[in-house]
């Protein structure tokens, strides 16, 4: 197909008029001129339903509509697609946008259809099965079939990322022990470790300050320009120095005495790294999005900083 096949999915309510005909027009000549079938098309189903269609161009050359059928199950119907573009795959497109639809914006369990006999062998590349006995439509022989929607829960989901985090953590570890193998200058190491951690994680800013006399000094980093110098007990790196203990901060804002190096920063942590017991420097993480560390990146970055050895 030369030109790109756009998928819409609106509520019947929402349709403007000239697609409403273009839908009820390619209904038409699919199922009325095409395969004969004298049927009335407006059953009252499409009030409440969703449409999904697909246009090429200005012209809609295929869709389908979702409605419910009964509690937990919801049904799809009038899948058509114009003659000349059967077999571009706009029908596989149509459907897996109206399945991610409903597994998305619903608590349904099942998507029931009605699938002409010749077409079973499409659906079920879909994942749909065969769950009736042959039956006429307007004459035309058709069979039941089901889809089981499946959805990962928002735990799972969770824990999926966790494990993503962990594993990025463990592999940006081995890396940091291959860069700082042989080189024992500080800055050095501290620029590669910044430049990897804010690489590999996309933080807002990533860098390290230097514990000199009563303050924190700026050292390498990674993002916009950051505030030269930090008092000791001072905002969160600051605090982090003065309590010897990592600090993981869900909302900047509500940390007393913050220091809004960046008012695009939302979320930080700051990990103090030790000489002999003594506070040395520290590695200050923020990100634009609320409550974006845990307990996962204070346990690796505490490792990673465990690496790095300052004069």
């Amino acid at each position: 197909m030369s030109e790109t096949v756009t998928i819409t999915t609106k509520r019947f309510s929402d349709l403007k008029l000239e697609e409403l005909y273009g839908i009820l027009r390619v209904r038409s000549e699919v199922f009325v001129t095409g395969q004969k079938c004298l049927y009335v098309d407006p059953d009252g189903r499409d009030f409440g339903s969703v449409q999904v269609f697909a246009s090429k161009g200005e012209r809609i050359i295929g869709c389908l509509r979702i409605y419910g059928k009964e509690a937990g199950v919801v049904q799809i119907g009038r899948v058509a697609v114009i003659e000349s573009l059967r077999g571009t795959g706009v029908g596989r497109m149509m459907m897996r946008q109206a399945i991610s639809y409903v597994t998305e914006n619903s608590t349904d369990e099942k998507i029931y259809l009605e699938a002409q006999t010749y077409a079973i062998g499409f659906y079920e590349k879909l994942g749909f099965k065969v769950i009736s006995d042959e039956f006429l439509d307007e004459g035309i022989p058709h069979k039941g079939m089901e889809l089981l929607i499946e959805r990962v829960s928002g735990i799972q989901c969770a824990d999926d990322a966790a494990k993503a985090k962990r594993d990025k953590y463990s592999l940006v570890y081995k890396q940091v022990e291959a860069l700082v193998e042989g080189e024992d200058d500080c800055i050095a190491n501290m620029s590669n470790i910044a430049a990897l951690l804010h690489c590999t994680f996309g933080f807002w800013w990533t860098g390290f300050y230097v514990v000199k006399g009563d303050e924190l000094v700026l050292g390498p980093f990674q993002g916009p320009v950051a505030c030269s110098r930090i008092p000791f007990g001072r905002g969160v790196c600051g605090a982090a120095w003065k309590r010897k203990e990592s600090i993981v901060v869900p909302d900047v804002e509500q940390f007393p005495g913050h220091i809004a190096c960046s008012s695009l920063s939302r979320s930080e942590i700051v990990v103090p790294i030790f000489r002999e017991g003594k506070v040395v420097a520290v590695l200050d993480i923020d990100s634009k999005d609320l409550n974006a560390f845990d307990e996962n990146d204070r346990e690796s970055l505490e490792k990673i900083t465990g690496l790095i050895h300052i004069d």
